[in-house]
């Protein structure tokens, strides 16, 4: 057996190159960067200098901190909100997927796949233009409707009640180009055979959008499932960008990694940071292990 594995690394030693170097490159630049943080987490660290090692300190200093405990709430808010926000993208693909016209249903994929083109930055701002209370769009057409006084402004990203209100309706309606054709990708690849012999046994577009083209692309679903988990925990830089460092009124709307920014950059308690990022990193994994075991995929 040796012999076989030795003559097989010489026969194709250039594709073993091939693969190893961007595993080195991998494990540089990704799981050292990891395991430096988790490391770090045990230390008073000022992302220079001082570098004290203080054992459980910073993870006993995380488990009495009431802000921590709220941004893990709050990310719990827009975790839910996404399952939700799920749906809308699997309508679409469905409704893309039964259009005859394959004219027209190209059309459609090219619509949805143009506002990817757009810089995220320019989608962010032009939203919290939509939310400026004086002149923005939504409180615009709210007095044109006769629903608030000409002169009433509703601060939407100001009042701590209706922040992360504001904060989930962002990107409405939650079609997103990436998520559709996942879904799409999926719904093309079943039998026209299925669906003939669900036409014989008289089964309605309900019935087949339930029974078999649900079951059929749950391998898609829970990929889209994972990276919206882990995007929605992770993800901090379009709240940094709607309501600063503070995370709003009274840090309504502070999540794990804005909160984690905060402290290492504003005060410099970098140590601190990474016991924060440890704990998420742990609730992402178990997360995701969760998932995989809650949407099965049927074969």
């Amino acid at each position: 057996m040796g012999n076989t594995a030795l003559h097989r690394f010489r026969t194709h030693w250039a594709a073993y190159g091939l693969i190893l170097l961007p595993l080195a490159l991998v494990l540089l630049f990704e799981y050292q960067v990891i395991a430096n943080g988790i490391v770090h987490a045990f230390y008073r660290w000022d992302g220079d200098t001082v570098e004290e090692f203080v054992g459980l300190r910073n993870l006993k200093m995380l488990l009495r901190d009431p802000e921590v405990y709220h941004s893990f709430y709050v990310i719990g808010i827009f975790v839910a909100a996404n399952l939700v926000k799920m749906l809308l993208p699997i309508v679409a693909a469905v409704v893309l997927h039964h259009i005859v016209s394959e004219r027209f249903g190209y059309i459609y994929r090219v619509l949805f796949v143009v506002p990817m083109i757009i810089p995220s930055m320019v989608v962010i701002l032009v939203w919290k233009y939509f939310y400026e209370p004086n002149s923005g769009m939504l409180n615009e057409f709210l007095r044109l409707i006769g629903a608030i006084g000409p002169s009433d402004t509703i601060q939407w990203l100001a009042d701590p009640g209706l922040t992360i209100t504001s904060l989930v309706f962002y990107g409405f309606p939650w079609v997103g180009a990436f998520g559709v054709l996942i879904y799409l990708a999926g719904l093309q690849n079943i039998s026209r055979d299925v669906y003939e012999a669900a036409e014989i046994d008289g089964a309605g577009p309900l019935r087949v959008f339930v029974s078999i083209e649900m079951p059929l692309i749950t391998t898609q679903i829970r990929i889209n499932l994972i990276l919206m988990t882990i995007s929605a925990i992770q993800s901090w830089e379009n709240i940094y960008l709607f309501l600063g460092t503070g995370g709003g009124p009274d840090g309504a709307a502070t999540v794990p990694g804005l909160l984690i920014f905060r402290e290492a950059f504003s005060h410099g308690l970098f140590g601190y940071g990474c016991a924060i990022g440890m704990v998420v990193f742990l609730i992402t994994l178990a997360l995701t292990i969760f998932n995989n075991q809650l949407v099965r995929v049927r074969k």
